[in-house]
């Protein structure tokens, strides 16, 4: 072996080169090592600790939400609260989370039904409900209308027939002022025609299951069809049901300021019903009907004309139906007691007089009348309709011409006060929901519209 390789090996091995081992450096290196991971335990149990109360008020927030969604402020606070919200449904927290508006936050965490979102659904249909809907079906084929009503210029329904469906009722709507139409869903109801309205009630083909007129009131939720019957929607028409807690035949009825009024005729006699719109609470009035005829009401005022030997009347009411008083009317009580129609302040009156009638109006419920003079030598008893426009003007139908009548006999459009109604026959309605929209039917069924007060007509056609 080297020489020089044995001294080597000789000095490494002397002690001289070895440190002296210190007591306490072990116990050092040992208490230091335990004293980091009590820190690290430490911060763990911290962060589970802001974990478990993030996550608790959390769930707070969302039951105060739960109970007063518009007003509460949650512990858990803005940012905190949607995000936690979000998660909790399912959802990606928003990026912006932290910075939006509380408001916009909670629309993106709880969507509202008016939205469409597919969670919210059953609320939606519910919602909707609270507005009427049109139909969606076609005018069946062959429909001829018996009656219309209007809300407005724009909405007004028809009743009618479809072809080979004689036991069936439908209404049709429009909300375009008849340039299309579309179909509610029928009921089982027979429609008749009324062509014959100076006849004796008791002559009248009506029965507990036929219908022959439709009324909706102003907020085109509510409607009846009657004529015998009575139906009754509280769903715009996408709903109808029988009354039958009106004993008897309901011969007319008309709606105003939130009632209804029916005439019913039952067994002989005759009395008048009331029910608020929106409900079938109907219940009689305290008047006494002898042989009435018709019933007008606008506002409060409730009308009806009716006859007993040698007097012609009308029984007034100024405060919807709670009481009435008895006024003299034009008409000869060996004829007929009248029929009414109304505007806003004024009562209109035909009374027939043998083959002819008269027009005439009273601006203070009743108490006084005046005879309107119609510029042509008679207007027939028979085929005839009057419609109110306004307290001083009115519409007499007539088979072939709408004849525009003013209670000082100078409202008239045409050189004999007559306007052209081409294709008209026997009216059987005429009214107006303005002073420029109106509406005349004939018993076939034959529909026309005005829109400048009675100056022209055009037919309207209900498919």
């Amino acid at each position: 072996m080297d020489p020089l390789e044995d001294r080597l090996r000789d000095a490494l091995r002397d002690d001289a080169w070895r440190l002296s081992p210190d007591p306490d450096a072990l116990e050092r290196i040992r208490a230091g090592a335990s004293a980091r991971r009590r820190r690290h335990r430490t911060a763990a149990t911290s962060v589970v600790a802001a974990l478990v109360v993030l996550v608790g008020l959390g769930g707070v927030s969302y039951v105060m939400r739960d109970l007063a969604p518009s007003s509460q402020t949650t512990a858990a606070g803005g940012a905190s609260e949607a995000t936690t919200m979000e998660a909790s449904r399912g959802q990606a927290p928003h990026p912006d989370a932290a910075t939006q508006p509380p408001t916009q936050r909670q629309d993106q965490a709880e969507p509202s039904p008016q939205r469409g979102t597919g969670a919210e659904e059953p609320q939606q249909s519910q919602t909707k409900e609270a507005t009427p809907r049109d139909g969606v079906d076609p005018v069946p084929s062959g429909f001829s209308p018996v009656s219309i009503t209007a809300a407005s210029e724009q909405n007004f329904w028809v009743l009618g027939q479809a072809a080979g469906a004689p036991d069936t009722a439908t209404v049709a709507v429009t909300r375009d002022g008849g340039s299309s139409f579309s179909a509610l869903p029928p009921f089982g109801a027979k429609v008749v025609r009324d062509d014959n309205r100076l006849a004796r009630a008791e002559d009248n083909q009506l029965t507990e299951k036929t219908v022959r007129e439709v009324r909706f009131s102003a907020d085109a939720r509510n409607g009846w069809a009657y004529g015998g019957a009575l139906w009754t929607t509280h769903e715009g028409g996408r709903a109808w049901k029988p009354i039958r807690s009106v004993p008897g035949l309901v011969e007319r009825v008309e709606a105003s300021a939130g009632a209804a009024y029916a005439l019913v005729r039952h067994d002989g006699s005759w009395t008048l019903w009331r029910s608020p719109v929106d409900e079938d609470a109907w219940k009689p009035l305290n008047v006494v009907l002898n042989q009435p005829a018709s019933l007008a009401v606008t506002r409060d005022l409730v009308a009806v004309t009716d006859r007993v030997q040698g007097k012609a009347y009308v029984v007034v009411s100024a405060d919807a139906g709670a009481t009435f008083t008895q006024r003299t009317t034009p008409c000869e009580p060996d004829l007929e007691a009248g029929s009414l129609s109304a505007s806003a302040k004024a009562l209109w009156l035909t009374c027939p007089t043998g083959t002819a009638a008269s027009v005439n109006v009273s601006e203070d419920a009743g108490a006084t009348w005046s005879q309107v003079p119609s510029g042509i030598p008679a207007i027939s008893a028979t085929a005839s309709s009057l419609g109110a426009r306004s307290p001083r003007l009115a519409v007499v139908a007539v088979p072939g011409r709408a004849l525009i009548l003013g209670k000082d006999g100078d409202a008239k459009s045409t050189a004999d006060g007559a306007a052209p109604v081409k294709g008209l026959g026997t009216p059987t309605y005429a009214g107006f929901t303005s002073d420029r929209v109106g509406y005349i039917l004939d018993v076939d069924g034959r529909l026309f519209r005005t829109t400048d007060g009675g100056g022209t007509w055009s037919p309207v056609s209900v498919r």
